[in-house]
C-alpha cells in the first residue's frame, strides 16, 4: 500500500466475486469460518463482502489511508462487532508483523500494482497452511514485452509481445509466486488464474500447500516457452537446457518455406527435447527469430475440483458472469489436463488451414472435432477469438482435413 488515490471500479466486481467464492469455498471445504487480511483495502468493499458473502469471522481491513478516508467508518459495524480491525501501515510490515506475531489468516488479498511485487514476494508471511492468497498485477505492458527491465524486476523473467501474452502474463505471476514461496521454503500452487480484460489485471488465487520446500520434481511446473513467430507454434524449453537449446538456432520448416535453407540439428540439445521441439514446430525448437519466454509456469492454471465447488455456490447465488466464466476455467482445465499451453489465436489456426486449402470451421464445431480425436481443446477466458490445444497446428490441420472427407 503505498498512499495511491481511492477510487472504486464496479466493472471489476467479477474479481472480487471470484474472491468472495474462493473463500467461501475454502471455509466449506476447512468447516471453519475464515479470517482475513485485506492488505491494500480501499474503500472496504471487499472486507465488507468478504465479512457479509463469504462468513469471514474476522477482517483486517489495511490501507495507507491521507486524509479524508471512508474505511474505518465503512466497516463500523463490523468494527463494533469486533470482526474487524483497520490499519494505516505499508502491507509488508502488516505482513511480516503477522509473521512475528502468529496472527495468520486463511486469505490474503493483495490488490497490488505493477507487477505484483514485493507482494508476490511477502505476503505468503501472513497466510497460514492450506491458506490462499489472492495476488494482482497490472501492468500488462510489462508482460507483453515493451518493459523488459520491469520483467527482469518483477518476475526475473523475459517476455514478448504476441497474440497469447496476457496468458503469459498470468503464468509468469503464477510461476513467480510459486517461486518466491519456494525461496521461503513454502509451497504454493494456483488455484485459479483470471484475466481481466476491461482493467488489464491479472488475478490468480494460490494455495499454500505445505511450509516446506516443494520437491525437485515440483519445478518441472516451470519452464521457458519457444514460440515460432512465423507459425505461430509453441513448445516448452526445459529451463535446464536453455543453453543447449539456444546455441543451435536453427529454422523451423515455415522459415525454409520463404526459402531460408534448414541446417541440420547438432547433437547438443539432445534427442528428448528436440524431439519434443519437433513435434510442435515439425523442424526445429528454436529460429534465428524465436521468442523464448519465461521462465513461466507451464502447469495447470486452474483446480478444477475447487473450481467446481466454486461454480456450483455461485449458481446457487443466481451469479450468473462467475458461473460462466467459472465454466471457462473448467473447459481450460480439461485441455490443460490433456497437455495443451499457450493459445492459438484463431487468424494463425486460420493461416495454416488456409496453407493447405481448407477453411476454419467455427470454433463451436472445431472444438469438438478435436476432442473426439482425443486433444484437449478449449476456448481461452483470455481471448475470445483463441483456441487452446494440446494438438500441434499439423494436428489442427489433420483433424480439420479427416472431418472433410
Amino acid at each position: 500500500g503505498g498512499g495511491s488515490p481511492l477510487f472504486y471500479r464496479p466493472a471489476s466486481r467479477i474479481i472480487r466475486d471470484l474472491g468472495v467464492l474462493a473463500l467461501a469455498a475454502h471455509g466449506r471445504q476447512h468447516q471453519r469460518a475464515p479470517r482475513v487480511l485485506d492488505a491494500m483495502s480501499g474503500s472496504g468493499v471487499r472486507a465488507l463482502r468478504y465479512s457479509h458473502e463469504a462468513n469471514a469471522s474476522f477482517v483486517h481491513a489495511n490501507e495507507r489511508m491521507f486524509g479524508e478516508h471512508p474505511l474505518r467508518a465503512n466497516l463500523e459495524p463490523l468494527l463494533s462487532a469486533g470482526r474487524a480491525r483497520v490499519t494505516a501501515d505499508d502491507a509488508v510490515d502488516v505482513y511480516m508483523r503477522s509473521r512475528l506475531d502468529g496472527s495468520l489468516y486463511d486469505l490474503v488479498d493483495a490488490d497490488a500494482f505493477g507487477t505484483g511485487q514485493p507482494h508476490t514476494a511477502e505476503a505468503w508471511w501472513a497466510c497460514r497452511t492450506g491458506g490462499l492468497v489472492y495476488l494482482c498485477a497490472t501492468d500488462s505492458l510489462t508482460t507483453s514485452g515493451s518493459n523488459p527491465h520491469q520483467a527482469a524486476a518483477g518476475y526475473a523473467a523475459v517476455t514478448h509481445k504476441f497474440p497469447g501474452c496476457n496468458e503469459a502474463g498470468l503464468r509468469l505471476l503464477v510461476g513467480t509466486a510459486a517461486r518466491e514461496a519456494a525461496a521461503r521454503h513454502l509451497t504454493a500452487s494456483p488455484v485459479f488464474s483470471f484475466f481481466h480484460r476491461p482493467s488489464s489485471t491479472f488475478r490468480v488465487m494460490m494455495r499454500l500447500d505445505a511450509a516446506k520446500r516443494p520437491p525437485a520434481s515440483a519445478f518441472a511446473a516451470l519452464s521457458h516457452v519457444a514460440r515460432c513467430p512465423s507459425c505461430g507454434e509453441v513448445w516448452r524449453v526445459p529451463s535446464t537446457r536453455l543453453g543447449d537449446a539456444a546455441s543451435l538456432a536453427p529454422p523451423c520448416s515455415c522459415c525454409s518455406e520463404r526459402g531460408e535453407a534448414p541446417r541440420e540439428a547438432p547433437q547438443v540439445l539432445g534427442s528428448d527435447v528436440w524431439a519434443r521441439a519437433a513435434a510442435r514446430c515439425r523442424s526445429a525448437p528454436l529460429t534465428p527469430v524465436s521468442q523464448v519466454m519465461g521462465p513461466m509456469w507451464v502447469g495447470p492454471m486452474h483446480d478444477a475440483e475447487f473450481v467446481a465447488g466454486m461454480r456450483g455456490d455461485a449458481a446457487a447465488r443466481g451469479w450468473s458472469e462467475p458461473d460462466r466464466l467459472l465454466g471457462s476455467f473448467l473447459e481450460e482445465a480439461e485441455a490443460e489436463a490433456k497437455g495443451a499451453l499457450l493459445f492459438y489465436h484463431l487468424g494463425e489456426v486460420q493461416r495454416a488451414l488456409a496453407k493447405r486449402g481448407l477453411r476454419q470451421p467455427p470454433l463451436a464445431a472445431l472444438l469438438p472435432l478435436l476432442r473426439g480425436a482425443g486433444f484437449g481443446a478449449a476456448q481461452a477466458h483470455s481471448e475470445t477469438k483463441s483456441l487452446k490445444t494440446s494438438a500441434t497446428l499439423d494436428e489442427v490441420v489433420r483433424v480439420v482435413s479427416e472431418a472433410k472427407h
